[in-house]
Protein backbone atom coordinates (compact mmCIF):
# COMPACT_ATOMS: atom_id res chain seq x y z
CA UNK A 1 0.00 0.00 0.00
CA UNK A 2 2.84 2.40 0.87
CA UNK A 3 4.58 1.62 -2.42
CA UNK A 4 1.44 2.44 -4.39
CA UNK A 5 1.05 5.73 -2.53
CA UNK A 6 4.68 6.68 -3.16
CA UNK A 7 4.37 5.82 -6.85
CA UNK A 8 1.23 7.95 -7.16
CA UNK A 9 2.90 10.89 -5.42
CA UNK A 10 5.99 10.60 -7.63
CA UNK A 11 3.80 10.48 -10.76
CA UNK A 12 1.80 13.52 -9.63
CA UNK A 13 4.97 15.51 -8.93
CA UNK A 14 6.40 14.49 -12.31
CA UNK A 15 3.25 15.54 -14.14
CA UNK A 16 3.19 18.84 -12.25
CA UNK A 17 6.83 19.49 -13.18
CA UNK A 18 6.21 18.77 -16.87
CA UNK A 19 3.06 20.91 -16.98
CA UNK A 20 4.76 23.84 -15.24
CA UNK A 21 7.81 23.59 -17.54
CA UNK A 22 5.52 23.61 -20.58
CA UNK A 23 3.61 26.59 -19.21
CA UNK A 24 6.85 28.57 -18.85
CA UNK A 25 7.73 28.17 -22.54
CA UNK A 26 7.23 31.39 -24.52
CA UNK A 27 4.16 31.33 -26.68
CA UNK A 28 5.25 32.26 -30.18
CA UNK A 29 1.68 32.44 -31.50
CA UNK A 30 0.60 35.53 -29.64
CA UNK A 31 2.25 38.88 -29.14
CA UNK A 32 2.81 39.88 -25.56
CA UNK A 33 1.36 43.04 -24.07
CA UNK A 34 4.90 44.44 -23.97
CA UNK A 35 5.41 43.80 -27.70
CA UNK A 36 2.10 45.43 -28.56
CA UNK A 37 2.99 48.58 -26.60
CA UNK A 38 6.44 48.64 -28.16
CA UNK A 39 4.98 48.20 -31.65
CA UNK A 40 2.54 51.01 -31.02
CA UNK A 41 5.14 53.37 -29.50
CA UNK A 42 7.58 53.01 -32.40
CA UNK A 43 4.82 52.53 -34.98
CA UNK A 44 6.44 49.30 -36.19
CA UNK A 45 5.15 47.69 -39.35
CA UNK A 46 4.13 44.04 -39.29
CA UNK A 47 7.21 43.27 -41.38
CA UNK A 48 9.49 45.02 -38.88
CA UNK A 49 7.84 43.20 -35.98
CA UNK A 50 8.30 39.86 -37.77
CA UNK A 51 12.00 40.63 -38.34
CA UNK A 52 12.45 41.61 -34.69
CA UNK A 53 10.75 38.41 -33.51
CA UNK A 54 13.00 36.38 -35.82
CA UNK A 55 16.05 38.19 -34.45
CA UNK A 56 14.96 37.47 -30.86
CA UNK A 57 14.33 33.82 -31.70
CA UNK A 58 17.70 33.52 -33.40
CA UNK A 59 19.40 35.17 -30.40
CA UNK A 60 17.72 32.73 -27.99
CA UNK A 61 18.78 29.77 -30.10
CA UNK A 62 22.34 31.05 -30.60
CA UNK A 63 22.85 31.74 -26.90
CA UNK A 64 21.07 28.68 -25.49
CA UNK A 65 24.29 26.76 -24.76
CA UNK A 66 26.00 29.87 -23.42
CA UNK A 67 23.12 30.62 -21.04
CA UNK A 68 23.03 26.97 -19.95
CA UNK A 69 26.77 26.95 -19.25
CA UNK A 70 26.44 30.19 -17.31
CA UNK A 71 23.67 28.69 -15.17
CA UNK A 72 25.79 25.60 -14.49
CA UNK A 73 28.80 27.72 -13.51
CA UNK A 74 26.63 29.75 -11.13
CA UNK A 75 25.40 26.56 -9.47
CA UNK A 76 28.97 25.29 -9.21
CA UNK A 77 30.02 28.62 -7.69
CA UNK A 78 27.22 28.45 -5.14
CA UNK A 79 28.32 24.93 -4.13
CA UNK A 80 31.96 25.97 -3.88
CA UNK A 81 31.10 29.12 -1.94
CA UNK A 82 29.11 27.20 0.65
CA UNK A 83 31.82 24.56 1.09
CA UNK A 84 34.10 25.58 3.98
CA UNK A 85 36.96 23.58 2.45
CA UNK A 86 37.05 25.62 -0.77
CA UNK A 87 40.11 27.85 -1.03
CA UNK A 88 40.13 31.43 -2.31
CA UNK A 89 41.97 30.59 -5.53
CA UNK A 90 39.27 28.09 -6.55
CA UNK A 91 36.52 30.62 -5.88
CA UNK A 92 38.30 33.32 -7.88
CA UNK A 93 38.96 30.93 -10.77
CA UNK A 94 35.29 29.98 -10.90
CA UNK A 95 34.30 33.65 -10.81
CA UNK A 96 36.61 34.31 -13.77
CA UNK A 97 34.84 31.54 -15.70
CA UNK A 98 31.48 33.13 -14.90
CA UNK A 99 32.73 36.58 -15.87
CA UNK A 100 34.02 35.27 -19.20
CA UNK A 101 30.65 33.68 -20.00
CA UNK A 102 28.79 36.83 -18.96
CA UNK A 103 31.01 38.90 -21.24
CA UNK A 104 30.36 36.55 -24.15
CA UNK A 105 26.61 36.81 -23.54
CA UNK A 106 26.86 40.59 -23.23
CA UNK A 107 28.76 40.80 -26.54
CA UNK A 108 26.12 38.70 -28.29
CA UNK A 109 23.36 40.85 -26.80
CA UNK A 110 25.10 44.01 -28.02
CA UNK A 111 25.38 42.56 -31.52
CA UNK A 112 21.67 41.66 -31.43
CA UNK A 113 20.82 45.26 -30.48
CA UNK A 114 22.93 46.57 -33.38
CA UNK A 115 21.17 44.16 -35.76
CA UNK A 116 17.81 45.09 -34.24
CA UNK A 117 18.51 48.78 -34.79
CA UNK A 118 19.12 48.14 -38.50
CA UNK A 119 15.46 47.11 -38.82
CA UNK A 120 14.24 50.54 -37.69
CA UNK A 121 13.78 53.71 -39.70
CA UNK A 122 15.73 56.85 -38.73
CA UNK A 123 12.54 58.31 -37.21
CA UNK A 124 12.04 55.20 -35.06
CA UNK A 125 15.69 55.27 -33.97
CA UNK A 126 15.23 58.89 -32.87
CA UNK A 127 12.33 57.79 -30.65
CA UNK A 128 14.39 55.13 -28.83
CA UNK A 129 15.57 57.49 -26.11
CA UNK A 130 11.96 58.25 -25.19
CA UNK A 131 10.89 54.66 -24.60
CA UNK A 132 9.74 54.39 -20.99
CA UNK A 133 11.80 52.25 -18.64
CA UNK A 134 10.30 48.76 -18.56
CA UNK A 135 9.74 48.81 -14.80
CA UNK A 136 7.80 52.03 -15.04
CA UNK A 137 6.12 51.53 -18.41
CA UNK A 138 2.72 50.68 -16.99
CA UNK A 139 2.59 53.87 -14.98
CA UNK A 140 4.05 55.90 -17.85
CA UNK A 141 1.48 54.57 -20.31
CA UNK A 142 -1.32 55.28 -17.86
CA UNK A 143 -0.17 58.85 -17.23
CA UNK A 144 0.62 59.44 -20.89
CA UNK A 145 -2.84 58.22 -21.87
CA UNK A 146 -4.50 60.24 -19.13
CA UNK A 147 -2.54 63.38 -20.07
CA UNK A 148 -3.40 62.98 -23.74
CA UNK A 149 -7.06 62.56 -22.79
CA UNK A 150 -6.97 65.69 -20.64
CA UNK A 151 -5.38 67.73 -23.41
CA UNK A 152 -8.00 66.66 -25.95
CA UNK A 153 -10.88 67.49 -23.59
CA UNK A 154 -9.54 70.85 -22.51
Amino acid sequence: MKKAFIIIVVLMVSVAAVVSAYALQPDERTASHKEFGFKKFLNLSDEQLAKIKELKSSFRNDTRDLRYNLAIKRIEMRKLFTDPKTDDATLLAKQKEISKLRQQLSDKKAQMKVDWRKILTPEQIAKLDRIPHRHHSKGWEHHHYRDSQCSTKG
